[in-house]
């Protein structure tokens, strides 16, 4: 038998080690490559979320709010929206100075045609870049406070982070402040939708209880109050504005005098981030809009969609005429109104279209058919603007009685909103009236023709 010499043996099982050794190596070096390449991929993103504000910028916030009241067995609705305006004034150390307008609507569906211009608050407090809000006390608004706020660090997807926020109460017997812990969570990026808006954010979501037990009684303030809120945000992180908020409040309110009250919100907030318009902006706005109403400029709508002009119009089941009180048979509106049926100003809240009463027979608030041929042009430059509030306001000149001439021009201003809405197809959610009487003048009384000034129907386009 052939024996194999030694050296080639040794030689042959040391290449045959060499090759395992080298194979296993390269096994562990891929294997650790693997394992550090996953680690990489599986690494989720972390998303440091600030709020970014700007001196010289506007934020406006558009809310729309259901509103249910129980309250010793029975059931009131009640439908609001809210205009806010926030304008930054200055920024440092991380938060920024606001000046901040809230202008707010009701209605009752039951009885309100349209939604009545409320109430106009006005507020400067503070908002950092985390979303905490300081607010001096001498300001109600806002009354959701530090909503939504965020953590300090960079989250990811799933991770869940705790915040103090405020809620103010407005009692008629005094202000009730009462401090929360809500509760947040990131779920990443996700579509949002309302009516006929949409868009993609980070979706936020959070959720709190509140509970206030007063150790004194208060007339006109409830001693407890119990409640719980659940919100989503979607927080666009490139603008540093939330896109569109979605709340959810549930409060029970508890009297000394054993009445209780339960109160619940369904909350549609959309925003927009805008540069400040100057005085220069709106008369380009005004010098538009004479254009197109003089047919000098297209308005880019189908006119197909309008009506037919001299189309008659069946009178409303609601009659808008008021019948003459006592003290106002011979005053109001006994000089011949003269001057162009539509006259187009700036204001301080952005750019008004005023009829003159001319439109209107006297005393009544019933539009003539000159009136709705206006209005049809009128609403192709407000369909050209529409993204912009409409606010329709009445107004009478100094004769006659108070209260008859507030309800005189409410109900123009009525009539106007539902030739818009019924007639020529405006969203109802972009208006609102309200009737100011003599309240609010633009020329002097005391003249023939300050007197035919001030007796109108403005429609404001919205520009502030």
């Amino acid at each position: 038998m052939k024996r194999t010499p030694q050296f080639i043996t040794r030689s042959f099982c040391g290449k045959f080690l060499w090759d395992r050794l080298h194979s296993f190596f390269l096994l562990f070096l891929l294997a650790n490559l693997l394992l550090i390449f996953s680690l990489v991929a599986e690494e989720p993103e972390k998303v440091l979320f600030r709020w970014k504000l700007t001196p010289g910028e506007t934020v406006e916030l558009n809310e729309y709010h259901r509103v249910q009241l129980v309250s010793q067995g029975r059931k009131i609705k009640r439908e609001d929206k809210n205009r806010i305006l926030l304008q930054t004034l200055s920024c440092q150390d991380q938060a920024c100075l606001i000046e901040g307008f809230f202008d707010t609507y009701s209605r009752f569906p039951e009885v309100d045609p349209a939604f009545r211009k409320d109430k106009t608050f006005k507020s400067k407090f503070q908002i950092t870049e985390i979303g905490q809000y300081r607010v001096p006390p001498q300001y109600s608004m806002p009354n959701l406070r530090s909503l939504p706020s965020f953590s300090e660090k960079p989250v990811s997807v799933g991770e869940e982070w705790t915040q103090p926020a405020t809620e103010s109460f407005q009692f008629p017997g005094g202000r009730v402040m009462i401090t929360v812990h809500a509760k947040y969570k990131y779920h990443g990026l996700d579509q949002w939708q309302f009516q006929k808006l949409s868009g993609t954010a980070d979706r936020i979501e959070y959720n709190y209880t509140l509970f206030y037990d007063s150790q004194t009684e208060k007339e006109g303030v409830p001693f407890k109050i119990y409640g719980f809120a659940r919100g989503m945000v979607y927080f666009d992180r490139d603008l540093g504005i939330p896109q569109y908020k979605r709340i959810q409040l549930a409060y029970t309110f508890v009297y000394a005098n054993g009445m209780t009250q339960e109160m619940s919100f369904d909350i549609h907030g959309v925003y927009n981030k805008n540069l400040k318009l100057t005085d220069i902006d709106k008369d380009k706005f005004a010098e538009e809009i004479r254009k197109v109403l003089a047919g000098e400029l297209p308005t880019g709508i189908d006119s197909g969609t309008a009506p037919k002009k001299n189309q008659k119009v069946k009178p409303s089941r609601e009659g808008l005429s008021w019948p003459e009180e006592e003290a106002n048979q011979t005053k109001p509106e006994t000089e011949k109104p003269s001057g162009p049926p539509v006259e187009i100003r700036r204001t301080d809240e952005g750019i008004a279209i005023s009829l003159n009463s001319v439109l209107f027979d006297y005393n009544s608030s019933e539009l003539k058919e000159e009136a709705k041929l206006e209005l049809e042009k009128i609403a192709s430059v407000l369909k050209k603007y529409s993204n912009r509030e409409i606010r329709i306001s009445g107004h009478t000149d100094n004769s006659g009685g108070e209260e008859y001439n507030r309800k005189l021009s409410r109900e123009r201003a009525l009539s106007v909103l539902k030739e818009l809405r019924d007639k020529q197809d405006l969203d109802e959610k972009r208006m609102s009236y309200e009737g100011y009487g003599k309240s609010k003048p633009i020329a002097d009384n005391s003249s023939l023709e300050g007197r035919q000034k001030n007796r109108r129907v403005d429609i404001t386009i919205v520009m502030e």
